[in-house]
């Protein structure tokens, strides 16, 4: 069901795109026209509640998150206060959630005022957006708050236009049962094939296996490591032309490297189908030395209350290793917040966008820890992520993500991304459950490169 709807979301979009021409959106007024002109203060927003007495809806998913939690917290505490305006969060299904975006940005439902969209879908969102790029200026903000892949993420594929503001976002990381790496004097792997040996030594250490791998199809979840392998060894899911490119020596050469993690025995047998979540418990359970996920986890990792108490104080974190001689390249995932062009409350919207996303806000939150259920360790600026308070409070993880996220990417911002992304988790679970790796990926670049074709034929009529 999953996969369908995503499918359909995907169809759904470039359908809508070539009915109207890939035009900027029904919105026909620039947000630098719709906001007041007044006095700025604390985290940039205006004097003199220019806007009090505006409601404004914020489309979204996932609101029970922790960050999500402390955000709504926070703007009924501080924001609504300092500015009379309320703000409602939808909290839809996460299914229906990616639908909605397609009628709110692509078509103008004109529903909700702000959206918020994960990094994949903002080619198929930006539609709807207003840029950004007039009114950061005018606020002295700047994209280059945040690092590279963020960035990236926030234009949408458009090197000259910011359609969205991170708020959320971390990289993909290693993380290990500190005690079992002391005990052996190991420090976590630069290569991958230091790595490997490692995992050696570190299978049934403990009566647990050495990786907590995830290989199953949910989602797209199982292409996580497999890209973070491929871009270190100089691969590319698409070329320059938009054309795949997973088939090329290094792109084989990475993709067996990651499905030998399962079939060398390092992750459980078990992984062929597990999603993020299945890997992440075993790793909680105390049934697995290691695990690759998000930084995010941290929180849960440490956390006595949902792990084994054994394992919540007992956490290591590293960047993913590389290839010998190469840098290594990790996967920076983010979440976007934009204002919509068909919102009769755009300027109110901007208030509140400037104001989430400022980062004295993310450092209060980041700060907080007098309440479990919005205590986060997620922080996306730079200057949060160096920040030494920010990191004390954090396990120090922010000033590793820091580091991480210098020269990490995001996925191909392409409105094709949802298909693609669906055909590769597909070919890399029948690689985990034998399949030949080299045939396999040529068969899924035929596969792409048949949507492609699709796609620019209908584009072209």
């Amino acid at each position: 069901m999953r996969r369908t709807v995503r499918a359909a979301l995907a169809l759904g979009v470039s359908a809508v795109l070539l009915a109207t021409g890939c035009t900027a959106g029904p919105g026909d007024r620039n947000l630098s026209e719709l906001v007041a002109d007044a006095p700025v203060g604390e985290k940039g927003l205006l004097e003199g509640k220019p806007y009090d007495g505006t409601h404004i809806r914020l489309l979204s998913c996932c609101k029970t998150t922790a960050q999500f939690a402390a955000l709504q917290q926070r703007t009924g505490e501080e924001f609504t206060k300092k500015t009379g305006i309320t703000v409602e969060w939808a909290n839809i299904p996460y299914e229906s959630y990616l639908q909605q975006i397609v009628a709110e940005t692509a078509i103008g439902g004109g529903t909700y005022d702000l959206v918020v969209w994960p990094d994949a879908y903002g080619a198929s969102a930006k539609i709807g957006l207003q840029p950004l790029n007039t009114m950061l200026k005018r606020s002295d903000r700047s994209i280059e708050e945040f690092p590279p892949p963020f960035q990236d993420a926030a234009r949408a594929g458009d090197d000259h236009t910011v359609y969205g503001l991170p708020f959320r976002g971390f990289s993909y990381n290693y993380f290990y049962r500190e005690s079992e790496f002391e005990r052996r004097g190991m420090e976590p792997a630069e290569t991958w094939s230091e790595f490997g040996k490692q995992l050696d030594e570190l299978d049934g250490s403990g009566g647990r296996s050495a990786l907590a791998g995830q290989y199953g199809r949910n989602g797209g979840q199982n292409l996580y490591t497999w890209l973070a392998m491929l871009w270190s060894n100089g691969g590319e899911v698409l070329d320059e032309d938009g054309d795949p490119a997973f088939t090329t020596p290094a792109a084989v050469e990475a993709t067996e490297r990651y499905i030998d993690l399962l079939r060398d025995g390092h992750s459980p047998p078990a992984s062929v189908n597990w999603t993020e979540t299945d890997a992440t418990q075993s790793f909680e359970q105390n049934s697995s030395n290691s695990v690759f996920t998000w930084g995010w986890q941290i929180d849960d990792f440490t956390d006595p209350g949902k792990v084994q108490p054994e394992v919540a104080d007992d956490i290591g974190v590293a960047p993913l290793p590389g290839w010998g001689g190469k840098q290594a390249v990790t996967y920076g995932y983010t979440w976007l917040m934009g204002v919509l062009n068909t919102s009769e409350n755009q300027g109110a919207a901007w208030e509140y966008l400037k104001w989430l996303t400022h980062p004295d806000t993310e450092r209060d939150v980041a700060l907080d820890k007098s309440d479990p259920d919005t205590a986060t360790s997620v922080v996306v600026h730079n200057e949060n992520m160096r920040d030494d308070a920010v990191n004390e409070a954090n396990h120090g993880l922010p000033r590793l993500q820091e580091r991480a996220l210098r020269s990490a990417r995001t996925v191909p911002m392409t409105i094709d991304w949802p298909q693609v992304q669906d055909v590769l988790e597909v070919a890399i679970n029948e690689m985990a459950h034998g399949a030949d790796v080299p045939s396999r990926l040529a068969r899924a670049a035929d596969e792409v490169q048949a949507l492609l074709d699709r796609g620019r034929a209908g584009g072209e009529s």
